[in-house]
């Protein structure tokens, strides 16, 4: 009997409704109801369950729940939650979030750090402040080379390298926890953790810092390879580690010391996983692109409001509107006219998905940019140009899945960008600078759960195919 079916006949026999009665509302037989509560079948729909909350006066927070527990009762709990964590992903994404402004506090609140080592009694709020002590001192070195080990969850971690120069490289190590039953899918603290770093590409992108990230699976907690302190920031001249409560900890400023722990660190490095590959420069996104263009797939997918116009460009266009002071302009013209080339030959053979939302076309059309590049790359199209490009995307109806969204998921401006193959997979995005980021997911877990979202994605948030040719051949015609 699924949870589902439980509640079900929690709330039937709590209302003491005349199953008969109920039935005929339904417009099903008797049998059939008595199996759905009893667990021997399911709902045939989402309308069903619907109809059975207004019969039984749910409110909307009980309606929605048995909704949720219906949903988990058609697939797994795993996948159901894997997918609402990608879709949270999408919806709440900021490539710019605010930084948290430092609370008050008092230095004599603050260890004296004057011995090479010292142990360390704290809370969360003076750790906070250690922390940008230690960084601050990283700074005025000059040397800009810090350790972290540990999840996003320490205190202050969006302000933890908040004040780091351009040059500093930070390399980020992250214990991922292997989940041992559904449940653990609720609360997904693995995607939480890549929503967080994802950020920090961001933050980090404006002010040229090095930020690399790898993973490795801890096991139950990430204690079972650094007990008892699962945090640790080494820069060149601090070392730190820190309990999983914050409370209590050991600072570091013997060099010897600190040297050992960074050779540790090093040497976990080795032995993680690459989580996230930066890709920040246009002729290096290009290479990216073309090598997702060889992997071999039976499908493919792009999520973006404003959806990928690339494959509809052509040479005469690339050549007036690229930069004329970018070096190597010819070369790079060359390049990425071959590459239009091949993603059209691609899309030929294997049928793209693309997913966007009828605000982002309007965005193109009414300002004449890309997101796919940055825009100091080339100067917004004129008018006439981008009638001629979205005439072309129309033609080539046939050629792809047009998936039409009836409401935006995240923002316009800014937003996230996911392009997905069998095996290879990237997320894109757009500082507030005008910076394009661009991260190669290479963790095949994450890789997995963004195209199974996409896959199965709910039919209800997109327009049906007739009504989506109907509104972009509609929009073509009030420009």
């Amino acid at each position: 009997m699924s949870e589902f079916s439980q509640m079900l006949e929690s709330y039937v026999n709590e209302k003491k409704v005349n199953k008969f009665q109920m039935a005929k509302y339904l417009s099903i037989d008797r049998s059939s109801l008595h199996k759905i509560i009893q667990g021997q079948r399911n709902a045939p729909s989402k309308n069903l369950v619907i109809r059975i909350g207004q019969y039984l006066e749910l409110s909307p927070y009980e309606l929605n729940e048995l909704l949720e527990l219906y949903s988990i009762s058609l697939i797994s709990p795993q996948r159901y939650y894997r997918r609402k964590n990608v879709q949270l992903f999408l919806e709440s994404f900021d490539p710019n979030p605010s930084l948290v402004e430092m609370p008050s506090f008092q230095a004599s609140n603050l260890p004296a750090m004057n011995r090479p080592v010292m142990p360390l009694k704290t809370n969360a709020i003076n750790l906070e402040h250690l922390l940008y002590q230690i960084n601050e001192k990283e700074k005025e070195s000059g040397k800009g080379v810090i350790r972290f080990l540990g999840t996003p969850e320490l205190p202050g971690f969006e302000n933890l390298f908040a004040q780091l120069r351009s040059g500093t490289q930070v390399k980020h190590i992250l214990p991922f926890v292997r989940y041992e039953n559904a449940a653990d899918y609720k609360n997904d603290q693995n995607f939480l953790y890549l929503s967080k770093v994802v950020s920090m590409y961001a933050q980090f992108a404006d002010r040229l810092i090095d930020y690399q990230t790898s993973y490795y699976y801890s096991g139950e907690s990430i204690r079972s390879h650094f007990p008892p302190f699962p945090y640790w920031v080494v820069t060149t001249e601090y070392a730190l580690q820190i309990s999983e409560d914050y409370k209590e900890g050991i600072i570091y400023q013997d060099p010897d010391m600190i040297a050992y722990m960074a050779e540790i660190f090093d040497r976990l490095w080795m032995r993680t996983n690459v989580l996230l590959i930066p890709v920040q420069d246009g002729l290096s996104q290009l290479h990216l692109n073309q090598e997702l263009l060889k992997a071999k797939t039976d499908s493919e997918i792009h999520f973006s409001l404003l959806p990928c116009l690339m494959p509809f460009l052509t040479r005469r266009e690339i050549e007036k509107y690229l930069t004329p002071e970018l070096p190597e302009r010819e070369g790079f013209i060359d390049l990425l006219d071959q590459y239009i080339t091949a993603i059209r030959q691609r899309h030929a053979l294997v049928h793209p998905k693309m997913i966007f939302s009828l605000d982002g076309i309007k965005r193109f059309l009414e300002e004449g940019v890309f997101d796919e590049f940055p825009q100091d790359l080339y100067s917004p199209l004129e008018m006439d140009d981008r009638k001629r490009i979205y005439s072309r995307f129309l033609q080539k109806a046939n050629q792809y899945e047009y998936k039409l969204l009836k409401e935006n998921m995240g923002t316009i401006v800014n937003g996230i960008r996911v392009n997905l193959s069998d095996s290879m997979g990237f997320i894109q995005f757009m500082t507030h600078s005008g910076k394009v980021i661009l991260l190669s997911l290479e963790h095949p877990g994450f890789l997995a759960s963004f195209k199974d979202y996409f896959e199965t994605m709910d039919p209800d948030r997109f327009f049906t195919p007739e009504e989506t040719m109907e509104k972009l051949n509609k929009l073509q015609y009030s420009i």
